[in-house]
């Protein structure tokens, strides 16, 4: 009974008794237009409206729980929903029911935005369709609800990106095209007709026909070939360099890119974006380049990054007996299939950045002939700093090898090599006198201030003194050494010279306050010219301080293993670290320097070190990661007691 009581006072309990959900079930069985209606809108919400008493509007639990309310506590009222739609689409939803009203075949059909009861906001599609009598009076009105909320996210997402973009390309300088494949509809923008010297209202209509009038004609049939490559799938991007002509007649050269964005049912490109960059002035050098190979008096060849061929010197073709042949755009391992494949990997390593060589390499050609090479690769660079190919230097040195010709060439270093220890004769003579004046003159400076010292700066400028007199030394004993290293290696402790070494540099270390650690073994003893090894550790732990991040707590340490019969030293520090992916192949080159930021560097320590270590029997190894630090590896020959 009090069930009943409850009901009766508050009708809008219960679905099951609102009497405009019946009337909508028993028109859904009668008609089968208003059942098809709810079949075609995909429904996250479903409402009927009493236009005779506007006051009552049905609403199906879903419509609610859209919104973030519980379709129990809800009025079926019309006024229920007006309180939670954005205002403006209030006024746009009353207008199309107006327009809907006066005329059916104008569709109710629009997206809204309603507050969620969580406050954010919720999009919705709202569609509707009035029922009317028999005298097409306005009786009913039956409206369904689909929440596009995450589509209209993605959207504005969409357009945020779409806006960085755009931005990204405002200050790159490119054009933009879009172009409908099928269609032939394609929209440039501003800058794409400003490289051929137009407005691009000089240009409208654009169609693709805009960019094949202003086409070199022999550009034409080459990018048809790429387009089609890209379609089929051969490549990810379509990608052409080709000739433009300007407005002042002359042709620019540009670099054409772009990507099917969208295909249609059949799986044919629809829709494909790009861009346009002007390269004249790079194809110009590019030419030039290809100028200089061409005649050049070494056999040179020039390869893009599919090992076609770019240009190729006459002596190129001498050398590897290609006759009457224009090589130009064939694959290298069409024209020479026997070097081409014996080196693929040496290919793929130098278009990845690394500079390969050989002084004398055997290779057994088509017809059985023998022929010695010496030979280098080396990548060459794009504009955008990206390897556009390579460079394959060879020189046919048969005649050497069989002639026996490098005899001259061993004399000729042999004079070179008694100039250069002349040279080093000299050097360390003035150096050793120069060395001598300074000790002398500290000397006499604590002989007249003898409360100097116990001076904390003083006496660091006394061991520097010391250890230039000893590296000087040293210097003297290299310039007597026999040309046999071997011969001239001595036992050296190492942890002592590591301590001698720290000392020398305490000064600069104590200023970066960069910390040295020594935790060498005690009594490890290797085999080195002594002043070979004073520079080399001089010159990692200076590396160390001198590239040291000021922002943490800096340190050097140096600790060692022992491998077989090799010690190997590691010198490892915290610092800046280099990019090995990008420096690796000129670590230890001439000049090379990887931190523009840290003054007086000039790149020629670690070339110099190398050789040392190399002079003295070892080899470096080095692991290294930018901002976190470097470790640098050095093997060396172990002097077993």
């Amino acid at each position: 009974m009090k069930e009943r009581e409850n009901i009766e006072v508050n009708p809008i309990s219960s679905d099951r008794e609102n009497y405009l959900k019946k009337e909508l079930y028993n028109l859904i069985k009668k008609d089968d237009s208003i059942f098809e209606f709810l079949q075609d809108a995909a429904i996250d919400g479903l409402w009927f409206w009493d236009l005779d008493k506007p006051e009552n509007e049905w609403m199906n639990p879903k419509f609610w729980i859209t919104l973030g309310y519980d379709p129990n506590k809800m009025p079926h009222k019309s006024s229920a929903w007006q309180d939670i739609i954005n205002k403006d689409d209030l006024k746009r939803v009353y207008a199309n029911f107006s327009k809907h009203s006066q005329d059916p075949s104008y569709p109710f059909d629009q997206i809204v935005r309603y507050r969620h009861k969580l406050g954010h906001t919720v999009w919705i599609k709202c569609r509707g369709i009035i029922l009317r009598d028999d005298e097409g009076t306005p009786r009913k009105m039956l409206g369904a609800h689909t929440d596009i909320t995450q589509v209209k996210r993605a959207e504005q997402d969409l357009r945020k990106r779409i806006n960085f973009f755009e931005h990204i390309i405002d200050g790159t300088d490119l054009g933009t095209w879009r172009w409908n494949v099928q269609t032939g509809e394609t929209v440039f923008n501003e800058r794409w007709a400003e490289i051929i010297g137009y407005s691009l209202y000089e240009l409208e209509p654009t169609t693709i026909n805009t960019w094949m009038e202003y086409s070199h004609p022999e550009d034409l049939e080459k990018s048809n070939k790429l387009l089609q490559e890209h379609f089929d799938g051969e490549t990810s991007i379509y990608e052409c360099e080709a000739r433009m002509k300007h407005k002042n007649g002359d042709y620019v050269w540009v670099l054409d890119k772009g990507r099917v964005v969208s295909w249609d049912d059949q799986g044919n490109p629809e829709w494909m974006i790009g861009s346009h960059q002007e390269i004249t002035k790079k194809k110009k050098d590019f030419e030039r380049n290809k100028l200089f190979i061409e005649q050049t008096p070494s056999a040179i060849a020039m390869f893009d990054r599919k090992m076609n061929y770019l240009a190729a010197s006459k002596k190129w073709f001498e050398v590897y007996n290609i006759k009457d042949r224009n090589v130009i755009g064939e694959s290298h391992f069409r024209v020479l299939p026997e070097i081409a494949e014996k080196w693929k990997s040496n290919y793929q390593k130098c278009l990845e950045g690394e500079v390969i060589k050989n002084d004398e390499e055997c290779v057994e050609r088509e017809d059985g002939t023998i022929q010695w090479l010496s030979w280098e690769l080396r990548p060459w660079y794009s504009n955008e700093n990206k390897v556009g190919g390579l460079i394959f230097h060879a020189s046919d040195i048969t005649k050497i090898k069989r002639e026996q010709e490098l005899k001259s060439l061993l004399k000729v270093t042999e004079g070179q090599n008694k100039r250069l220890k002349n040279f080093a004769h000299i050097v360390s003579h003035n150096l050793k006198s120069h060395s001598g004046n300074f000790e002398m003159l500290l000397d006499l400076f604590f002989q007249e201030n003898p409360d100097m010292r116990t001076n904390e700066i003083a006496q660091l400028f006394k061991t520097a003194s010391q250890n230039l007199s000893e590296t000087i030394s040293h210097l003297n004993e290299v310039v007597l050494i026999n040309t046999s290293i071997n011969e001239s290696l001595v036992p050296i402790d190492l942890k002592k010279s590591i301590d001698e070494a720290t000392r020398s540099v305490q000064a600069i270390a104590i200023e970066s306050n960069v910390t040295i650690n020594n935790k060498v073994d005690e009594g490890i003893k290797v085999l080195a010219i002594p002043a070979y090894l004073d520079s080399i550790l001089l010159n990692f732990i200076t590396n160390g301080i001198k590239y040291s991040a000021k922002e943490k707590d800096s340190y050097v340490t140096l600790r060692t293993t022992k491998k077989n019969n090799e010690v190997v030293l590691s010198i490892e520090d915290n610092g800046l670290g280099i990019d090995l992916e990008k420096h690796q192949s000129k670590l230890f080159g001439m000049y090379k320097t990887f931190h523009p930021s840290i003054e007086k560097s000039r790149g020629i320590g670690l070339f110099i070190t190398k050789n040392q270590v190399e002079a003295i029997g070892g080899r470096i190894e080095v692991e290294s990661k930018v901002n976190s630090g470097t470790t640098f590896k050095i093997f060396m020959k172990h002097e077993k007691d």
